[in-house]
């Protein structure tokens, strides 16, 4: 058995048993980390203090960053994410919910940051998804050939974001916090794509009976 799939086997186990403790989920980090998969600290530096970041975009692009995003191609997206950002109000569709999951984290913290890697994170190591959220998750992420998107997309890009929601609320009261489950579901979810090609290689690393 791999040592991906041991990862998963224990980290399942800990789930459902209630035992996603901040040292658990920080062994769990480590180990992932000698499998070979880390959060990538210089392409993804520490956010500090983007509660106090404000939309301060205009019509046409202010500063060298916003000039960047224009050359791009995306400066409608930079707009759309600046109202995302400021209207609370605001709500994500199924062609913009990782950007608009990242807005509501730059303006509180305690929203967690969702992206394909992290949400096939969760599907693995939560063991009590139904079929209808299991249907959902392979929509998102697996093509009509079954096998991996290069990002999460389609109809059921929002309810997989309140699956994702879902299970992160409940894993936090066994004591590990947001950021430190977002620090293991990112390289765990980069791993198990890496390490599989089809739906039936995910099956296999993630089932044990």
């Amino acid at each position: 058995m791999s040592r991906l799939k041991l990862l998963i086997e224990k980290l399942r186990v800990a789930v459902d048993s209630g035992k996603m403790t901040s040292d658990f989920v920080s062994k769990s980090i480590a180990e992932i980390k000698e499998i070979g998969f880390e959060y990538n600290y210089d392409k993804f530096p520490l956010l500090v203090d983007t509660e106090s970041f404000s939309d301060t975009s205009l019509g046409s692009p202010s500063n060298l960053a916003e000039a960047l995003l224009w050359k791009i191609g995306k400066w409608k997206t930079y707009k759309k994410f600046c109202n995302q950002f400021a209207d609370q109000n605001s709500e994500p569709s199924n062609t913009d919910v990782v950007f608009y999951a990242f807005a509501k984290h730059l303006k509180d913290n305690d929203n967690p940051i969702y992206d394909q890697h992290a949400m096939r994170g969760i599907w693995a190591i939560c063991s009590d998804l139904d079929a209808s959220e299991v249907a959902k998750c392979k929509h998102l992420l697996f093509d009509t050939s079954n096998k991996w998107k290069s990002t999460g997309t389609g109809a059921n890009a929002t309810a997989c974001y309140e699956i994702f929601l879902n299970r992160m609320a409940r894993i936090v009261k066994d004591g590990c916090t947001k950021e430190e489950l977002d620090r293991l579901l990112m390289p765990l979810g980069q791993a198990i794509k890496k390490e599989t090609n089809t739906y039936v290689d995910f099956e296999n690393i993630v089932k044990f009976v």
